[in-house]
């Protein structure tokens, strides 16, 4: 129909897109999405091609501080070259966009930086550079399992500001299609108000997946996505009890918003117990063991078919 009304040439099946490459295994009913060749350029480019491999791409615990803030000695402090800084950061970003969710939070972290970077937080990205070269084989990867649902989660006061960092993931047919890591706009005064509000903004993206869906004619043969998960019991309890109106009256009104969504039975919310968290890699750096887990947990697995444990033992 499209060729009827303009000059177009049929490429046969989608293969490549915008540094995407996608591949399907229609006996299976897998579809597998990932940025090999994207990952081998950035590492070329930046010298980081045959680098030790990281086992995550920050390491737990790390705090990065601007530079007129931060307690590291003189070479910590020494400045870097920002079109240098500013080309790996943008390099990182379109890789977390693209395919890899799991460096979400160090590339938010780091780029957080890129008016003054110093030599401290260019380490933070080489390590960033160094997961990747342990782990360019991962892909996500759609159909394997049915899981499907949004996920949300809050670091309380994290930020060097005292903000918190929210994050969100959802997912379809077992692997992540939506996702995000970024600091809160305003200071939460507890962590029922962090997780509240980062809630709020999971609940808009679910909004925005619905509209999609339903345009896209998948609600056809799909169950609508309005699950959100959520791993504090006060945050669950104050979208759906109204009563708590007088110690929340301070919270932007803005935030309120998923109320009216459970009201009106667009989303549910369910709780998912700390531990089974994936979005828990979304606002803090995690120890290898756990950063592994809700790796696989968002549905990213190795390309040729091992698992994400098989893949990260073989390279270090």
């Amino acid at each position: 129909m499209l060729t009827k009304a303009f000059e177009m040439t049929d490429l046969g099946e989608l293969s490549t897109f915008l540094g995407l490459e996608i591949s399907r295994d229609r006996g299976q009913r897998l579809l597998t999405v990932h940025q090999g060749k994207y990952m081998e350029k950035i590492l070329c480019r930046h010298g980081m091609q045959d680098a030790r491999p990281s086992l995550t791409p920050l390491n737990t615990g790390a705090r990065l501080l601007p530079s007129k803030d931060s307690h590291t000695g003189s070479q910590g402090l020494k400045t870097v070259s920002l079109q240098l800084y500013h080309s790996a950061v943008g390099a990182l970003m379109y890789a977390m966009l693209g395919t890899r969710p799991d460096i979400a939070y160090a590339v938010g972290i780091v780029s957080q930086f890129n008016h003054a970077p110093v030599w401290e937080h260019w380490i933070a990205v080489k390590q960033i550079f160094r997961y990747l070269a342990g782990t360019r084989g991962l892909c996500l990867r759609y159909g394997a399992t049915n899981s499907r649902g949004g996920y949300s989660d809050a670091d309380w006061g994290s930020g060097n500001d005292m903000k918190s960092v929210g994050g969100y993931a959802f997912l379809l047919n077992g692997g992540s299609v939506s996702w995000s890591s970024k600091k809160q706009t305003s200071i939460a005064l507890s962590t029922t108000e962090a997780e509240y509000m980062s809630m709020t903004q999971a609940a808009r993206e679910i909004v925005w997946l619905q509209g999609l869906l339903e345009e896209l004619g998948a609600t056809g043969h799909i169950r609508k996505m309005s699950q959100l998960h959520g791993d504090n019991q006060g945050a669950l309890a104050l979208v759906r009890n109204p009563e708590y109106h007088a110690r929340t009256k301070h919270i932007d009104i803005q935030f309120h918003f998923i109320r009216e969504l459970v009201v009106d039975e667009k989303i549910y919310l369910e709780y998912c117990p700390s531990s089974d968290m994936i979005v828990d890699i979304m606002t803090k750096p995690l120890r290898h063991t756990a950063h592994k887990k809700l790796t696989a947990a968002m549905g990213m697995m190795d390309r040729t078919g091992k698992s994400y444990r098989t893949l990260r033992e073989g390279a270090c």
